[in-house]
């Protein structure tokens, strides 16, 4: 609103908006307390040019490991499941900061922060859908609020993959977990 265009532009958009995304649009969702802030916050994402014209999204199953490479592999996940994949990033590793939790938004924690974090010799492990506004999407669109997102870069999972046999997989704190 107080910008100069916006109120025009927010006229514009209001009838392809929920009354909540319009109401956040003019006055901002509040996740960060000053523009100084936000700015400061933007300057800090990891945004790099793709250098592919368009991302894909869809099942490693549909993958042809021979012509693609996957760049990032993304798990939505219980809070149990998401224990389990945060021990076993840090299964055969030195250190216990393999995976991370960034604040931002759902988007970003599936997308440029496992993008930025593939390109590391020791790639770590990214926890998302921290993103509140994410979430409620999540609530409503998967019907779980339980709901959390893992993603490991490509390399991250296969050493995750390889280290499974021996693990606590196969030990029975995980099996009591995952019996229902």
């Amino acid at each position: 609103e107080k910008r100069e265009g916006g109120k025009e532009l927010a006229q514009k958009i209001k009838p392809f908006m929920r009354d909540e995304a319009y109401d956040n649009f003019l006055h901002g969702e509040r996740y960060i307390k000053s523009p100084t802030l936000v700015s400061k916050f933007i300057e800090n994402l990891p945004i790099r040019e793709i250098p592919e014209p368009y991302v894909v999204f869809k099942p490693l199953s549909a993958v042809d490991l021979k012509k693609e490479k996957p760049q990032s592999i993304i798990f939505f996940v219980n809070p149990d499941q998401l224990s389990a994949l945060v021990v076993l990033a840090n299964y055969g590793r030195e250190g216990n900061d393999n995976v991370i939790i960034p604040y931002a938004a759902g988007c970003q924690t599936i997308g440029i922060y496992p993008y930025e974090e593939a390109k590391e010799e020791k790639p770590r492990g990214v926890v998302g859908l921290t993103d509140l506004s994410a979430r409620v999407y999540v609530r409503r669109q998967l019907g779980d609020a339980h709901y959390m997102t893992f993603a490991a870069p490509y390399a991250l999972f296969k050493e995750m993959e390889e280290n499974v046999s021996g693990s606590f997989l196969e030990r029975h704190t995980w099996k009591s977990l995952i019996e229902k």
